[in-house]
């Protein structure tokens, strides 16, 4: 399949194009500090996503046959992009995200009620409060973060559904491994390696379950739904171990790098990891379920759990 991946010059970009020349697949990438030229079988275009003239020259031009939307984060701009490749390929693939579900916006003290029942499948119910990242008033439009005022992937999905051809939802955790500009293990990993004696750390995050994606088996999966027809006009979480708690994540690395020192757990408002998750209710977790792909589809994750933590911890 000749495949259009929308996005690239970041972790899951970088990494989807790469599975997909992987497996087979001719890739052209697209983003607007791309230089033309091509890599490891990989051909870079300069284009802006959100310019739907732009995008559409270039499917007619290459002969695509799949776009891959990494970076879908309006649904204005998606929706002209739908528009202008309507008739013109013949799978679109929407990378949303796990945080459509209502306990997202539990979790972040948007929604009311009690937590719905984990784990969490695709029918479950999603937040009625959109825009969960949208300032009042506004960030400036100058703001490198105003973005986030529009993003949601809730209409962008209900956008991708009308799109007149076949098309693909993939549901992302969080994506961690190498290249995440998060970081999101970096604050637990960094003191083992050094050999702390100690480490303390909230007991609100150690007991939080939330659920992680190792980027390259995300990508895998990725790759795997275009040009397949298990994956058509479906939308799937992508989950490629059963979630657990952070404390479990914390002992799994600790295991792997041979370190025996001592966890003490701390309620202190003050610690890093409290200030910065103090607006998140963690009592609630984000607990999704991959079942869905596995009863539909023949993909399964490619790095084990281990080699991922590796990888991770090498990073």
């Amino acid at each position: 399949m000749r495949t259009l991946v929308l996005g690239v010059g970041g972790m899951i970009g970088d990494a989807v194009a790469a599975s997909l020349a992987q497996s087979g697949h001719e890739v052209f990438c697209v983003s607007r500090s791309a230089e033309s030229d091509e890599l490891n079988g990989i051909v870079y275009k300069r284009a802006d996503r959100n310019d739907p003239d732009q995008i559409a020259l270039l499917v007619n031009t290459l002969g695509i046959d799949v776009v891959v939307d990494v970076i879908a984060y309006d649904v204005t701009s998606t929706q002209n992009l739908l528009t202008s490749l309507a008739a013109k390929i013949d799978q679109y693939v929407l990378l949303s995200s796990c945080d459509v579900y209502r306990n997202y916006g539990l979790i972040h003290q948007t929604e009311m009620g009690k937590p719905d029942p984990s784990p969490l499948r695709e029918d479950s119910p999603i937040r009625s409060h959109l825009y969960p990242y949208r300032l009042a008033p506004a960030r400036r439009k100058d703001d490198p973060q105003r973005w986030l005022d529009d993003y949601d992937k809730i209409p962008i999905e209900a956008a991708a559904r009308t799109f007149d051809g076949k098309w693909t939802i993939l549901r992302l955790p969080m994506v961690y491994g190498p290249g995440d500009p998060q970081k999101r293990f970096e604050r637990a990993i960094r003191p083992l390696l050094a050999g702390a004696e100690t480490i303390v750390v909230p007991a609100s995050w150690l007991n939080w379950t939330t659920t992680y994606g190792y980027v390259g088996n995300v990508a895998s999966a990725i790759a795997a739904s275009v040009g397949n027809s298990d994956f058509e006009n479906r939308t799937f979480n992508v989950v490629d171990r059963e979630p657990k708690p952070h404390r479990e994540w914390l002992s799994d690395f600790a295991k792997l790098i041979g370190w025996s020192g001592q966890v003490t757990e701390t309620d202190d408002p003050n610690h890093p990891i409290s200030v910065a998750t103090s607006p998140l209710d963690l009592k609630i977790p984000l607990l999704v379920s991959g079942q869905r792909m596995l009863d539909f589809t023949t993909y399964r994750p490619t790095l084990s759990h281990q080699e991922a933590l590796r990888n991770t911890i090498a990073a």
